[in-house]
């Protein structure tokens, strides 16, 4: 049940402040709007939804794996030894870095990432309570350090894959969640937009969600076998999940791209817009 609260609206990240570039290709008219016929409005917003989705599974979605993948690893050591382990934190600050490094020529796109993420930081520690949300605590902490050491802001990506981890979702259920709320985002905006009417907007979402389903666990496999380990001779335990960590960040450093590059410069032309809905 508590994937539902992970994806529920009423959980205040702010998402829905975020058109996720679609304002700005409406204006751009890159998306056609209900001037055109209602089937015709309809499919141009599942093109988008369509395209946002598979951008966001090829660029955003490795870090959102590699962050559940560390606060899993932090929690079962938390569990086993009751202390705060550093070396999960440091991992998942690198992480970090490298989505919003990944991000960095698109600035809607990384203010959006950074005020999304830091909201559903604050409305995760709430929701879990002091004990499991322990993990989310210990990534706040670390953005009120100064630079190098912290972080200035931390990315939706990464917190969505952290907060899923603490709430017990597997790595497809994390990814096919993410996805989800991306497509979400698309089609609230699309309605709030008028770009298409809301009957369709909700076919629309169904359509998407049914594609998006395989491209998810294509996605989830690949992650895993691109950051599979060989098996170490040592017993160390410390040290095989160093090693495990050295070969997630070595995946986000080769894999992540975007697939939507005209989108993104559309996106990228949000802040120049005269009037505007949404914050990106």
């Amino acid at each position: 049940m508590e994937t539902f609260v992970l994806i529920d609206p009423l959980l205040p990240t702010g998402s829905f402040a975020h058109s996720l570039g679609l304002e700005p290709a409406r204006i751009a008219r890159a998306v056609e709007t209900l001037d055109e016929t209602s089937h015709e409005a309809s499919r141009a917003v599942e093109t988008f939804a369509r395209e946002c989705a598979q951008s966001a599974i090829d660029a955003q979605l490795p870090f959102a794996l590699a962050a559940h993948a560390f606060a899993l690893r932090a929690n079962a050591k938390h569990a086993r030894e009751g202390d705060d382990d550093d070396a999960t934190t440091r991992a998942w600050r690198a992480a970090n870095a490298e989505c919003g490094a990944l991000c960095a020529s698109n600035a809607v796109q990384r203010r959006a990432s950074a005020s999304t993420g830091a909201a559903l930081l604050r409305a995760s520690i709430v929701a879990f309570g002091e004990e499991r949300s322990w993990y989310l605590r210990v990534i706040k902490r670390t953005l009120r350090r100064p630079p190098p050491l912290g972080l200035g802001e931390a990315h939706h990506a990464c917190v969505f894959g952290a907060v899923s981890a603490i709430a017990n979702l597997e790595a497809d259920a994390c990814a096919r969640a993410y996805v989800y709320c991306i497509m979400r985002d698309v089609c609230s905006a699309a309605t709030r937009l008028n770009a298409s009417g809301p009957l369709e907007t909700v076919a629309v979402l169904r359509r998407c969600v049914e594609d998006a389903e395989a491209a998810c666990a294509v996605a989830v496999a690949d992650f895993k076998a691109s950051t599979a380990r060989a098996l170490a001779t040592t017993t160390d335990r410390d040290e095989v999940e160093d090693d495990d960590a050295c070969t997630i960040m070595n995946h986000l450093r080769r894999a992540p791209a975007t697939s939507s590059p005209i989108y993104d410069v559309v996106q990228g032309a949000h802040d120049r817009a005269r009037a505007r809905l949404f914050n990106s």
